[in-house]
């Protein structure tokens, strides 16, 4: 995970760097003149917290703060979107006494990340969600340990209340599954589920709330899916690029994102882009049927209303600032975003999974 700390103290920017001993992949941002940014690396001043948190927000898997709670709430208050596409988001107070797990705690990993960071830092963890506080696992902290996506997200809420008013809940593994009988081991070694093996065709036959794990993707009244993730690639590049350097760069994409193994749902782009024949024939070639171009009107208002980042230099070349990340959200709002802008040889690159 790439993490961003947010400080306002100089003890909070001393906190921040031992976290970073420890993390490793963590940027701090200090309020300006509280702290020599000297003494470490991969640490930034600010003027306003506000301007921060409105550049990283999208980019980053998990943001720290050392500050009060009601800070960071009016920090992140005009950015969030959903639990699936969220960051984790964690508040310590000054002195690191609490550790809180503040938002997308089971799928952005939050708690977990929590417990983490209180055990490095002496801290009390406090966690607050339902599932959690009984002591029950919840089938989106599985999800998670698999790299799967639970659907349809609204289902989610309907078996985390089953199982908190202690109602049966059944786990079952798709047959035809890759590595269906290893999935079934993996439930019962690291959470102790007795999932069971069955045709989707049997889902019809059961009454009790279930999560269904599989490949397929249905909408059954009480089931919880949890599926592979799918991978939304989102494209810029030069006029007339090669295809070779669109291959190039969306491989290394995919290793730095490490989600080379991903099945692709669709590559995305603005419609000033949709006559580059390397985009054509890359899709061709890897067999990707989803390969679309959205009208610049709707890629802005994706723009304006995530409130992305945005290229003066591509605004003025193409009418719009930001092509890679508002394709993938002009395509699924609640597409997670894995990998930021990058840019490559002639072409930039966004990750997301479905």
């Amino acid at each position: 995970m790439k993490y961003a700390i947010i400080t306002v103290t100089k003890n909070g920017a001393n906190l921040a760097c031992k976290l970073q001993n420890t993390l490793k992949t963590c940027d701090i941002y200090v309020k300006k003149d509280r702290y020599d940014i000297s003494l470490t690396g991969h640490i930034y001043e600010y003027d306003k917290m506000s301007e921060v948190i409105k550049n990283i927000f999208a980019e980053y898997e998990a943001i720290i703060f050392f500050t009060s709670t009601g800070i960071a709430v009016r920090m992140i208050a005009p950015f969030i979107v959903h639990k699936v596409k969220d960051p984790a988001v964690i508040v310590l107070d000054e002195k690191a006494n609490f550790a809180i797990s503040l938002l997308s705690g089971h799928l952005g990993g939050a708690n977990e990340l929590t417990l983490k960071i209180a055990d490095i830092l002496n801290a009390i963890p406090v966690i607050t969600t339902a599932t959690d506080t009984n002591k029950i696992i919840a089938p989106d902290v599985v999800a998670r340990k698999y790299n799967l996506v639970p659907y349809p997200l609204e289902h989610i809420k309907i078996i985390n209340s089953a199982l908190i008013q202690h109602q049966k809940v059944i786990y079952y593994v798709d047959k035809d599954l890759k590595q269906s009988e290893q999935m079934i081991i993996n439930l019962a070694r690291d959470f102790k589920i007795e999932a069971k093996l069955i045709d989707v065709e049997e889902l019809d036959r059961q009454n009790d709330f279930c999560v269904f794990i599989t490949d397929k993707r249905q909408v059954r009244e009480n089931i919880l899916f949890l599926t592979q993730k799918q991978l939304i690639i989102g494209v810029g590049c030069r006029k007339d690029v090669e295809l070779n350097l669109v291959k190039q760069a969306i491989n290394e994409a995919k290793k730095m994102a490490d989600c080379e193994d991903l099945k692709i749902k669709a590559l995305v782009s603005t419609i000033v882009k949709q006559n580059e024949k390397a985009l054509h024939q890359w899709a061709e070639k890897y067999k990707v049927r989803n390969y679309i171009f959205y009208d610049n009107t709707i890629m802005q208002n994706v723009i304006d209303k995530y409130k992305l980042p945005e290229s003066n230099f591509v605004k003025k070349q193409i009418g719009i600032g930001n092509v890679c990340q508002a394709a993938i959200l002009a395509y699924n709002e609640r597409a997670k975003i894995i990998l930021p802008k990058t840019k490559f040889e002639k072409v930039t690159v966004s990750l997301a999974w479905e």
